[in-house]
């Protein structure tokens, strides 16, 4: 079920805390750089960190062990087996979901017995803050800590769609979990079972909500700042705006910092911190999808850059008349 890398590090104590990433492919170099931005603003903590995957290639084993020796630090790789998900293949809905959706609910059952709590983090996000008080924060009577979604967006809708008892949403990808508490509650079975018979909006966000509610601690949003780039860049922004401390800024939506199309001051911090990492010779994504042309064309449009957007536009149709015409092929 799972292997393992490590090169330094104790493993157990109050002291020590565990963090947790669910990845596929194209997040590694996420993740890598997310654990350079922890330790970088944490260099007195000591972390051991667990890598969740289906599949790992050979450059990112490699990049792995190259940043476990570059901060003496403990990163586990833990490879699951797809078999795992046998008994839910036949419901209805499973199908819908890449295999990756389903990691973040396998984790913590995962970790019973080698964690009492573990700090479950997206790949798509930055520390730039002291995480110290989570060694301190209380979650003895609930399964995870986390932070509320968007009020009067999308927990407003999903407490609606999803008719939860309890009037409350959280966004998971900052989860502080309580790993006993979330076993002994069959978490895992509940989760899976919504998520592969349920049409959901959010998939295992929405199964987690159902799964846990009510028995979620809430705490600030510093330790889930949600930033969706889209929304700055669709107005022409590209200055970073934050008016409280963050501890960790996540990137939700379909624009990253490690895209070069990203017209953001967000895209600088975040290569800064890539090359504090193993991944700091690779470069940032290209626009490939139709979808991300005509995004980036409509961004430098935004900035004043209209015969540059206009270029990337028609590039954008050209890729876009490419699709159709594969499509109707295919009939």
């Amino acid at each position: 079920m799972s292997d393992s890398l490590s090169t330094a590090g104790a493993s157990s104590g109050d002291d020590v805390l565990h963090i947790a990433f669910g990845v596929d492919s194209s997040y590694f170099r996420g993740m890598g750089v997310a654990i350079a931005s922890v330790i970088k603003n944490n260099p007195a903590m000591r972390f051991v960190f667990h890598a969740f995957a289906f599949s790992v290639s050979d450059d990112s084993r490699r990049r792995i062990v190259q940043l476990e020796a570059q901060y003496a630090i403990e990163i586990r790789i833990h490879v699951l087996d797809p078999h795992v998900l046998d008994e839910f293949r036949n419901f209805p809905c499973f199908a819908q979901h890449h295999l990756g959706t389903f990691i973040r609910l396998l984790i913590p059952d995962l970790l019973q017995g080698v964690a009492k709590r573990v700090l479950y983090l997206d790949a798509d996000l930055l520390c730039l803050g002291k995480m110290d008080e989570l060694l301190s924060m209380d979650i003895d009577d609930c399964i995870a800590a986390a932070v509320h979604d968007q009020i009067e967006t999308t927990a407003r809708t999903q407490i609606a769609a999803l008719g939860l008892p309890v009037q409350e949403y959280f966004n998971a990808g900052v989860m502080y979990i309580n790993v006993d508490n979330w076993v002994s509650n069959n978490t895992q079975m509940r989760a899976l079972t919504v998520l592969s018979t349920q049409e959901l909006v959010f998939a295992d966000q929405d199964a987690l909500n159902v799964a846990l509610n009510g028995r979620i601690k809430f705490i600030d949003d510093k330790w889930n700042y949600r930033y969706h780039l889209v929304d700055f860049l669709s107005k022409g922004k590209s200055k970073l705006e934050v008016t409280a401390p963050v501890v960790f800024m996540h990137f939700t939506g379909p624009v990253k910092p490690w895209h070069d199309w990203c017209l953001h001051e967000a895209k600088p911090i975040f290569i800064g911190y890539q090359n504090l990492s193993a991944w700091a010779d690779m470069p940032l994504d290209q626009p490939r999808s139709a979808r991300e042309l005509k995004l980036f064309s409509k961004f430098l449009v935004r900035q004043g850059r209209t015969l540059e957007g206009t270029a990337w536009h028609a590039k954008y149709l050209w890729k876009r008349s490419l699709g159709r015409f594969h499509s109707r092929g295919k009939k």
